[in-house]
């Protein structure tokens, strides 16, 4: 049996599986509002934590984010504006993102956030023009992508990508002319989904050891270093979640190390990741060329991650089963091979009509899924917070959105 059905909301969760035929997600809030008091308990006063919303910009997380004092990332006009509807103040958010229009530059100005990751020079010259013409001077993060030579991420890794600029590249411009930017700091992050203490110090002292030479060589003040994200999830049984004292003593390190003034940290995946999951029905149980095979009625248009890593959410079956477990290939509902969930340990009786739970699901998944492809039915989300079981958002058909 799942732990959710142990859980206050188990029967909750049943109420909706016997309700509903869409699959669903569903957020324990309880359990992240306790992960983040955790984390913020333990802060020193000169780190500040930001929680990148592309992990999941609800506006139910995004609230609980606000309450306890964490900063918003945003990288998208659609993203700044979820912010501010969820109540989050100005001053509260952080700008960031390759692709920043003047035209939204103007936005992020207008509604007076002021603090932004200058990706290229390119948008220090429109940020230039829109400060001017606004009469302000916004505090400035300028991205650095370093050179590393030591295997690839979905950040990027060694690889360029259009996550800020070289160092090289970056030292071509004349700070000096930029009078209505302050340019408080730099920003790196180049690295996703690390479960390895060792790993991390390596990365990031390797990456403070540079951008402290690189600010010091171009006359930039180092008032705040952004280290980015990247701490990871176990979504396999022989990985462990990294504790926050730990990761917060390596920062401590760091900071000595170096002098830093002040540490930011923009967490996506560590901060909500766990409280998420996701439960979809058995449409199909067969046997194919020697392997079992479960269809369910929601996959990557739903759940992307398998689909783009290659890495699959941890599966088990809802019920209650005493029977021994088999290996079933898990593949979602469309005309595609990729739609392949995983290779799963599950009861041998597991059939037509069961649900199954995708769990770590609370990071990165409905919104960066294909949910339109096929015209299946989108997913509906619930959540669970202080006794309360509430489903915001409803399942909707391809009626609800096609023209």
């Amino acid at each position: 049996m799942s732990k959710l059905l142990q859980a206050p909301y188990g029967e909750n969760i049943l109420k909706t599986t016997k309700k509903q035929d869409s699959p669903f997600y569903f957020y324990d809030l309880d359990f992240l509002e306790k992960h983040l008091s955790y984390m913020s308990e333990t802060l020193h006063e000169d780190f500040k934590l930001w929680y990148a919303c592309k992990a999941n910009p609800m506006s139910a997380i995004l609230k609980v984010f606000r309450n306890l004092g964490f900063g918003i990332d945003v990288a998208s006009q659609g993203e700044l504006d979820q912010a501010l509807r969820s109540g989050v103040k100005p001053n509260g958010i952080l700008s960031t993102g390759p692709a920043k229009s003047q035209q939204y530059l103007e936005s992020l100005i207008d509604y007076d956030v002021r603090v932004i990751v200058a990706e290229s020079i390119n948008q220090l010259h429109d940020l230039e023009e829109v400060s001017k013409n606004f009469l302000t001077k916004p505090d400035l993060l300028l991205r650095v992508q370093l050179e590393w030579h030591e295997g690839t991420s979905v950040l990027g890794g060694d690889k360029i990508t259009p996550f800020g600029i070289g160092i090289d590249d970056w030292k071509k411009c004349d700070f000096s002319t930029f009078e209505n930017l302050n340019i408080i700091g730099v920003h790196a992050f180049q690295w996703g989904n690390l479960l390895n203490l060792g790993d991390l110090e390596t990365i990031w002292d390797k990456t403070t050891e540079r951008l402290v030479e690189f600010a010091s060589e171009s006359g930039i003040k180092l008032d705040v270093l952004d280290l980015g994200g990247g701490i990871g999830i176990p979504y396999h049984q022989e990985n462990q979640q990294l504790d926050f004292k730990d990761i917060h003593q390596l920062l401590l390190k760091i900071k000595n190390k170096y002098e830093l003034k002040k540490i930011w940290m923009e967490l996506g995946r560590y901060a909500v990741g766990e409280c998420g999951h996701y439960l979809a029905k058995v449409i199909d149980v067969k046997t194919v060329r020697g392997k079992q095979l479960i269809v369910l009625n929601g996959g990557i248009n739903h759940l992307a991650r398998p689909a783009l890593t290659n890495q699959f959410f941890p599966c088990e079956l809802l019920r209650e089963s005493n029977l021994p477990s088999s290996s079933y290939q898990v593949h979602g509902p469309l005309c595609t091979a990729l739609d392949y969930l995983g290779t799963f340990e599950l009861p041998r009786d597991t059939q037509v009509g069961d649900w199954l739970v995708f769990s770590q699901a609370g990071a990165y998944g409905f919104t960066e899924a294909m949910p339109f492809f096929l015209c299946h039915d989108l997913p509906s989300e619930s959540i669970y917070y202080r006794g309360n079981y509430m489903a915001p958002r409803p399942p909707k058909t391809s009626a609800d959105w096609m023209i």
